[in-house]
């Protein structure tokens, strides 16, 4: 594999994509091991990232916060929007093949089972935010723009819970897990990702490419796989709407699964959510 440099890697899926392909890294941060940057300012990304010359960059930085997003739409619109920007105007100086993380919710999850030429409608500024980026990203010959859906795997650079170890620690407490039952994902393993966009570099693949599941589960699904798999009761596992979530300052799509045919076409292999929950909660 070509040297790869993956900015954003102090994040949860930056992390995972470090991991496997090693190599350089940036982030926002002072920790060990990354080398700091700050992304909207085009000066210092040059500062930081020419030295390498990478020739691919993964792009993982951004803001994923969704409902901070909705509340100061600048600041999504700097991290989601500008730093694709700095990306593309800083590419024809290093040569590097711009890899760029996206995500389902550029769909208003009306229909599910979206594919790559599926019209897009997000519903919040997360969402319109990323798509900003995307369209930015797409003005560059050669880039790859991979859209993903609820990623979940060891998180051990995560920032907050995610759902998969919310639901994993409550349960094994014996607290009960409330889980949507209105709001259904193709939940993307990372460890998927991460050999997906290799398989997908390898092969010099372009555009946009869907990358997460062969399986669409609601959230209160996936909450009952967890249980099975660790042998609590199911029972724990009660069903709610999005319209309980009065907590939430951004609306949710309903059902933003992506359709992974094309992925597979160019040889992107999935492992079933049993198999991969197996493999999380068994190390």
């Amino acid at each position: 594999m070509d040297r790869v440099l993956v900015l954003g890697a102090s994040g949860f899926v930056g992390r995972e994509l470090w991991d496997h392909f090693g190599g350089p890294a940036t982030s926002g941060t002072h920790r060990e091991g990354y080398l700091p940057v700050d992304a909207t300012d085009l000066g210092d990304l040059r500062e930081k990232v020419a030295p390498v010359r990478p020739s691919v960059l993964i792009n993982c930085a951004g803001l994923a916060d969704v409902d901070r997003a909705e509340r100061e739409p600048a600041i999504a619109e700097s991290l989601n929007r500008t730093v694709v920007e700095n990306l593309v105007r800083l590419q024809p100086e290093v040569g590097y093949r711009l890899v760029h993380i996206s995500t389902d919710y550029v769909f208003d999850g009306t229909k599910g089972s979206y594919r790559e030429t599926d019209p897009v409608n997000p519903i919040n500024e997360y969402g319109r935010s990323k798509l900003r980026g995307e369209e930015v990203a797409l003005h560059l010959p050669g880039s790859l723009v991979a859209r993903i859906s609820s990623p979940y795997g060891h998180g051990s650079a995560s920032r907050k819970p995610q759902f998969f170890r919310y639901v994993t620690d409550a349960l094994r407490s014996g607290r009960p897990v409330n889980a949507l039952t209105d709001q259904r994902v193709t939940a993307t393993f990372l460890p998927d990702l991460a050999s997906g966009i290799e398989a997908l570099l390898q092969g010099s693949t372009t555009g946009v490419v869907h990358l997460g599941s062969t399986e669409p589960l609601t959230r209160f699904e996936f909450a009952l796989k967890v249980a099975r798999v660790i042998g609590a009761d199911p029972a724990l596992v009660t069903g709610g709407l999005r319209s309980d979530m009065t907590q939430w300052t951004a609306p949710r799509p309903g059902d933003t699964s992506l359709n992974v045919e094309l992925s597979r076409a160019h040889g992107v292999r999935y492992t079933p959510v049993d198999t991969a929950l197996r493999l999380l909660l068994s190390s």
